[in-house]
């Protein structure tokens, strides 16, 4: 028989048996869905889509439905009608093509699928009751503090530090952000161009392309040098 492992005190760092909420979780987790480490028991893959639109929407709330389920809205479209969440996915899957492993999580995934596992993963600590919502994804069901308190895990020190997880957490809210306010949600990769008005350019007021101002157009006063 296998002793228990004691559990840590409150402020302790997050481990991995932490993160996981410990071997008591591992059967809800297989059930809903949500993924386990591969020691654990064999490694699903998370509900990617639904990760990536849950941190669209907290970074950049709307009025979608990840947005009002967060209960922080906006009274015009954000990062999940931006298509930040596709863009995410692609980026981290271009970005991180092997798998990710070692500590502190052992997913033993590559990519966005990697970075929504840890999401979920956290979620499910913060919150055991976010395995249950409209989304597949336990972080896309959390609360905005719950987000919040997700974000504050991850950040606290020693969890990941020397490792190349680390500089993945380190990216998650920038790049979300970064893209809800970009093109990429409808740049045509083919072509080269925009299919419609990005989001990020109406909710900012920014006016698009410019071609360049005429005075500033040759040389400044006659200085050419």
């Amino acid at each position: 028989m296998v002793a228990p492992v004691p559990e840590p005190p409150e402020n302790a760092p997050i481990r991995r048996r932490v993160v996981l909420g410990g071997a008591a979780a591992i059967p809800l987790l297989l059930a809903l869905g949500s993924p386990v480490p591969a020691r654990a028991a064999v490694l699903p893959l998370p509900p990617v889509d639904d990760a990536l639109d849950g941190l669209a929407a907290f970074l950049v709330p709307g009025r979608d439905a990840f947005s009002v389920r967060q209960g922080r809205t906006s009274s015009t479209d954000g990062g999940v009608a931006a298509g930040a969440g596709p863009a995410l996915r692609y980026g981290y899957d271009q970005a991180i093509p092997y798998p990710i492993v070692g500590r502190p999580f052992d997913l033993n995934l590559p990519g966005a699928a990697a970075v929504a596992a840890i999401l979920n993963l956290v979620a499910i600590e913060v919150d055991p009751m976010a395995a249950f919502g409209p989304f597949a994804a336990s972080f896309a069901n959390l609360s905005f503090a719950g987000k919040v308190e997700v974000f504050r895990r991850l950040e606290e020190p020693g969890l990941a530090d020397g490792t190349p997880v680390r500089f993945i957490l380190d990216t998650l809210p920038t790049l979300a952000a970064f893209l809800a306010y970009s093109e990429a949600g409808v740049f045509d990769r083919v072509t080269n161009r925009l299919t419609a008005v990005p989001v990020g350019w109406r909710i900012s007021a920014y006016q698009g392309v410019g071609e360049g101002w005429s005075e500033f157009r040759g040389y400044y006063r006659g200085i050419d040098r």
